[in-house]
């Protein structure tokens, strides 16, 4: 992953940057997305690439070791509507 550093450029209260060649985004334009004090850029045209790419880089013992708790067992959701569907005819 390449960071540099480059200035911030502020003309009448609008902020621009110049994307050095080494960062070069392909595409003519991008999704711009602020989280705290960061700025992210994601390509417009190909959004999900850089999920798909990143899927790589994880190593073959990532969560091995999870501790998922049981299953729990639950009253099934459709036998609840239908309650409250039964319900809802009497009170009318």
């Amino acid at each position: 992953m390449t960071f540099e550093a480059i200035d911030i450029q502020d003309i009448s209260g609008i902020q621009s940057i110049k994307i050095p060649p080494s960062l070069k985004i392909d595409d003519n334009k991008v999704y711009l997305k602020k989280v705290g004090n960061a700025l992210y850029s994601i390509p417009f045209h190909n959004p999900w690439q850089a999920l798909f790419d990143s899927v790589d880089d994880f190593t073959p013992d990532f969560m091995v070791e999870r501790e998922q708790p049981q299953e729990q067992s639950r009253e099934s959701l459709t036998f609840k509507l239908s309650k409250i569907i039964y319900q809802s005819t009497l009170s009318e």
